[in-house]
């Protein structure tokens, strides 16, 4: 049987099993492709979630970040930046964006906060990690979505 038919019967056991085809949602998506513009721990602004669609903006915000390395540069006639920022109570944490996704309903932007666990050591004071990255420009909504790690320091013994 060439693959494409037995593709489609499989595909024809599945819908069948869950019953009538027009009882089947399917949302289809797409993963974007981003590149890291920097990040670090000590930028000076309140949570946010944002997405920035010109230089001006950009680089007010600019002033308020402290990276680690420097920041890459943004052509915003073919690129927008998307900056997620989250405080922290010490050091240790870090954020960074895992996907882009992309619907009909629009982007959505998949971020990690990874937390020192109980056995880690940590620096004191407060501070607030971010990240931000560059992507194809898109007048698409974007949903960010924010997930959180817990990690572990030491073997489990």
């Amino acid at each position: 049987m060439p693959p494409t038919v037995r593709t489609c019967a499989v595909l024809f056991v599945i819908a069948g099993c869950f019953g009538a085809a027009d009882d089947v949602e399917v949302t289809v998506s797409r993963a974007l492709a981003f590149e890291p513009l920097g990040r670090g721990r000590q930028a000076l602004l309140d949570s946010t979630e944002r997405v920035i669609k010109d230089a001006a903006e950009w680089e007010a915000l600019n002033d308020s970040l402290r990276p680690i390395l420097r920041l890459g540069q943004v052509d915003f006639e073919l690129e927008m930046v998307m900056l997620a920022a989250v405080p922290v109570p010490t050091g240790g944490y870090d954020l960074r964006f895992e996907v882009i996704d992309e619907t009909a309903d629009g982007l959505t932007a998949g971020y990690r906060v990874f937390v020192p666990g109980a056995d880690c050591r940590t620096t004191l004071g407060e501070g607030v990690v971010f990240q931000a990255i560059r992507l194809a420009r898109t007048n698409a909504p974007v949903t960010f979505v924010k997930e959180t790690e817990t990690l572990r320091c030491t073997e489990p013994g």
